[in-house]
């Protein structure tokens, strides 16, 4: 199926009252954004309009039941002056399998690629020329459905908006390892990039940072003794002088990290033995 994408350019962009030079982490948006809906089983209405907010009926299936996932991803501002994303195809590799575990439509490739080009091409200016500086983009996906009532869900809501940042730490992380609370079971949604996932974490991380810490270092849920994930990224330790090990995405409770995999590859090609296990 070909897919063709209306856009309505906004009439005023806010660029002028970014701060290019400090720029504080998801909290200045870019002017346009992308949606889709799907419904009567295809994806239909695809668009680019000026970002604003949406309306939504009380009764949306995703704010009672959690039917919710997102992907996270940047493009960068090359030397040349053109625009970089890093593996988009491994994103979308991703949300589809999140799609698929969260009971959720899957996105075409072709509509993705699309919606992803065209939008970045259109807020390209946003793309930050400062060192570490990057446009992070969030495409997410929401069941829209309303009624009340746990049941397969067939109507969603495909989003894509971006937003110029810096480094999202600017400092060495301190985690705390923790032997009370967990992130995700074998059979859960752990490797689901699913909103409920952060939500779980919310109080647990609160109590980290109220001990100095900025993460917690996640680890089973049975004897606290097998690493999983920090809760922004995965983690990787050396043995010696050429032998890393990493937690294992067999089991299903951490997400497959494009970072992750693309360190794996990296890492082997330099004559690094990769243990990804226990």
């Amino acid at each position: 199926m070909s897919y063709s994408i209306k856009v309505e350019r906004t009439k005023e962009s806010r660029i002028s009252q970014v701060d290019f030079n400090n720029i504080q982490f998801g909290k200045n948006f870019a002017d346009h954004m992308f949606i889709a809906d799907f419904y009567d089983g295809e994806w239909r209405d695809a668009r680019i309009v000026p970002f604003d907010n949406i309306s939504i009926h009380p009764a949306t299936f995703a704010l009672h039941y959690g039917q919710s996932i997102f992907e996270g991803m940047k493009a960068y501002r090359a030397p040349d002056g053109s625009i970089q994303i890093f593996r988009p195809e491994k994103n979308l590799e991703r949300l589809n399998k999140s799609a698929f575990r969260m009971c959720m439509e899957e996105v075409p490739e072709e509509l993705f690629e699309k919606a992803l080009d065209s939008l970045i091409a259109l807020d390209k200016d946003w793309v930050p020329s400062i060192e570490g500086g990057s446009l992070y983009i969030r495409p997410f996906m929401f069941a829209t459905d309303e009624s009340v009532g746990i049941k397969p869900n067939d109507r969603f809501k495909f989003m894509i908006f971006a937003c110029p940042v810096a480094t999202y730490y600017s400092a060495p992380v301190k985690v705390l390892i923790t032997d009370k609370y967990v992130r995700a079971v074998k059979g859960g949604v752990g490797a689901a990039k699913a909103a409920g996932n952060y939500a779980a974490t919310m109080y647990p991380v609160k109590l980290a940072r109220a001990e100095g810490y900025d993460q917690i270092l996640w680890t089973d849920p049975f004897e606290f003794r097998w690493v999983q994930e920090i809760g922004t990224m995965n983690v990787f330790f050396q043995f010696g002088e050429k032998t890393i090990a990493t937690p294992t995405l067999e089991d299903g409770t951490i997400l497959d990290g494009v970072t992750r995999n693309s360190l794996i590859t990296l890492l082997k090609e330099r004559g690094y033995t990769v243990e990804e296990r226990r």
